[in-house]
């Protein structure tokens, strides 16, 4: 098939038209400078919002992460308890879980990982017991002992926190 002069002449045209758009007509222009701004602040907005509502559920399942640690270390302690016909003491602490306190006749752990001793945010578990009762305390996303963020177990009632 052999094209004419002017045929192809209007296949050059259309194709350098199909190539080369001429989107802005005239009259028409892109966006002002407030426009862009506006919807750079509309988008700040809401990446803001996002980012504080994911920042606030990390830490609820790092307090739901911290439950079960504490869960798995009961376990561990009652397995001790079933060797050793008690828990160990505050003194021996959790410690005693991974190694030989000395007066365990019948120690047969180690009965947790050490990993497992730690609580998500990189702090120890603090451990207090008579021999007879147990209470496992994180600092929580604050890490200090003795402040309102503080995760117990066994969870505290008001009946139970109440002298």
């Amino acid at each position: 098939m052999i094209l004419r002069a002017d045929q192809l002449q209007v296949l050059r045209r259309k194709l350098t038209q199909a190539l080369n758009p001429r989107f802005l007509q005239q009259g028409e222009r892109g966006m002002s400078l407030i426009e862009i701004i506006i919807v750079v602040a509309l988008l700040g907005t809401l990446m803001a919002y996002m980012v504080s509502n994911l920042i606030g559920q990390s830490e609820e399942a790092k307090k739901d992460q911290t439950k079960l640690a504490m869960g798995v270390i009961q376990q561990s302690l009652q397995m001790y308890r079933v060797h050793n016909n008690r828990y160990p003491t505050t003194d021996q602490g959790l410690k005693s879980l991974l190694e030989n306190p000395g007066n365990a006749k019948s120690w047969r752990g180690p009965y947790i990982e050490a990993n497992k001793l730690k609580d998500p945010w990189d702090g120890d578990f603090t451990y207090d017991s008579d021999g007879s009762a147990i209470k496992i305390i994180s600092s929580g996303p604050n890490g200090s002992v003795g402040d309102e963020d503080d995760i117990v177990y066994p969870e505290q009632t008001a009946a139970t926190a109440a002298p």
